[in-house]
């Protein structure tokens, strides 16, 4: 029996000495395709070309005319914002409002907005997004288009 078990142990060292070394280091071929793909990452990238900020327009003067719109359906949708906002803003009717560390909030449910915030609505058929101007504690004020329109937040009685 030592005899069965010194074979084998003979056998299994024997293997292992000419087996041959686990490296972590790839072979340099491998390392190569590695480091040239490094190279490129890293390469320094060539500077800009200077704007000349004298030529630039200035986003923030009036007199600058606005864009011309594409299509006569987008002039006409901007003109009758009035009228789209009148027919939209009594389908919008928020379960009330509440002010949260200074802050006027407009309920819908579980959902709470602040002013700033855009409420997406489809209003027959076509997707509008108005903007929450103003919140006060009986009324809300949305925005369309430039427009704006106030309405009185309804206050809900239990029986």
């Amino acid at each position: 029996m030592k005899k069965a078990s010194f074979i084998f142990l003979v056998i299994v060292c024997g293997g292992t000495l000419c087996a041959e070394p686990l490296v972590d280091i790839p072979p340099s071929q491998k390392r190569s395709a590695t480091v040239n793909f490094a190279k490129t990452v890293l390469a320094p990238v060539a500077p800009v070309e200077a704007v000349d900020i004298a030529t630039l327009k200035n986003p923030f003067d009036p007199a600058t005319p606005p864009p011309p719109q594409s299509s006569d359906n987008a002039v006409a949708a901007v003109s009758s914002g009035d009228a789209q906002l009148e027919e939209i803003a009594p389908k919008i009717t928020p379960s009330g409002s509440i002010e949260i560390g200074g802050e006027a909030l407009l309920l819908f449910g579980q959902k709470r907005l602040k002013v700033g915030d855009h409420l997406p609505i489809i209003f027959e058929g076509k997707p509008y997004e108005l903007e929450i101007v103003r919140i006060q504690s009986t009324s809300f004020t949305l925005r369309l288009n430039g427009t704006e329109i106030t309405r009185p937040i309804k206050s809900v009685t239990k029986p």
